[in-house]
C-alpha cells in the first residue's frame, strides 16, 4: 500500500480518486467499495466499516476535516484515547499512514501548532487516529454495528453526535461535522471526534 502524501490541500482531486478505487468482493454488510460522501450524520457508519475491513487509508481523506481548530485538538484526543484503551499502530501502519516521524510523540501530541508539528503533521495524525480507534474493535463487530441514535451535540449545535451500537449495546459515539468539498462537490459530513463508550478489550 502506497504511503499517503503529506499534502491534503487538493481535497477534491483526492476524494475523486477515492471514489474510483475498488476492492474485491466480500460477503456481508460491510461495503466492498468506498462509500460516497456522507450526506447525513448516520451515513458515516459505512465509512468506518469500510476502513475497518479494507484498511484503505486513502479513504480517510474523505471523512476527515482540514480546519486547524478541529484537527489539532482531535488528533491529540484520538491518540490519547487510543493509548488509554491500549490500541496501537504497527510500525508498518505508521509508515503507510505517513506518521512514522511522529512515532515517539504520537501518544502526547501538541494541541496546537508548534515548531516541528504543523498543520500537515496534525492532519496526518488526525487521519491515523481515526483508523487507530477503529482498529480497537474486530471487523465482525463492525459488520454488525448499527446507528442507534443521532442527536445534536449539547455543546455545539453544528455538531451531530452519532451513537453506534452492537447487540443493543452502545459502543462508540462519533461527533460529525459538516465539511465542504474543495472540489465543488458541496457539503457533507466528516468525523470531528470519536469516543468509546465501552472498553473495547472486553468485546470479542
Amino acid at each position: 500500500m502506497a504511503r499517503i502524501g503529506r499534502n491534503f490541500t487538493g481535497f477534491g482531486v483526492l476524494a475523486a480518486l477515492v471514489f474510483s478505487m475498488g476492492c474485491e468482493n466480500k460477503e456481508g454488510p460491510i461495503p466492498n467499495v468506498p462509500p460516497t460522501a456522507a450526506q447525513t450524520p448516520g451515513a458515516i457508519l459505512p465509512h468506518l466499516q469500510y476502513l475497518a475491513a479494507w484498511k484503505n487509508f486513502k479513504h480517510l481523506i474523505l471523512i476527515a476535516p482540514i480546519s486547524p481548530d478541529v484537527v489539532f485538538p482531535s488528533a491529540w484526543w484520538f491518540h490519547k484515547e487510543s493509548k488509554d484503551l491500549k490500541i496501537s499502530l504497527t510500525p508498518e501502519e505508521m509508515k503507510t499512514l505517513g506518521i512514522a516521524h511522529l512515532a515517539t510523540r504520537l501518544d502526547d501530541l501538541p494541541r496546537a501548532p508548534e515548531e516541528g508539528y504543523g498543520i500537515e503533521d496534525a492532519r496526518m495524525a488526525f487521519n491515523a487516529g481515526i483508523y487507530r480507534l477503529i482498529k480497537g474493535l474486530p471487523v465482525h463487530i463492525w459488520a454488525d454495528m448499527k446507528v442507534s441514535e443521532v442527536r445534536v451535540n449539547p455543546s455545539s449545535p453544528k455538531v451531530m453526535d452519532v451513537t453506534l451500537s452492537y447487540n443493543n449495546r452502545q459502543m462508540i459515539r462519533v461527533s460529525c461535522i459538516k465539511k465542504v468539498d474543495a472540489g465543488g462537490g458541496g457539503e457533507f459530513y466528516g468525523v470531528g471526534n470519536i469516543q468509546y463508550l465501552i472498553w473495547p478489550g472486553t468485546i470479542k
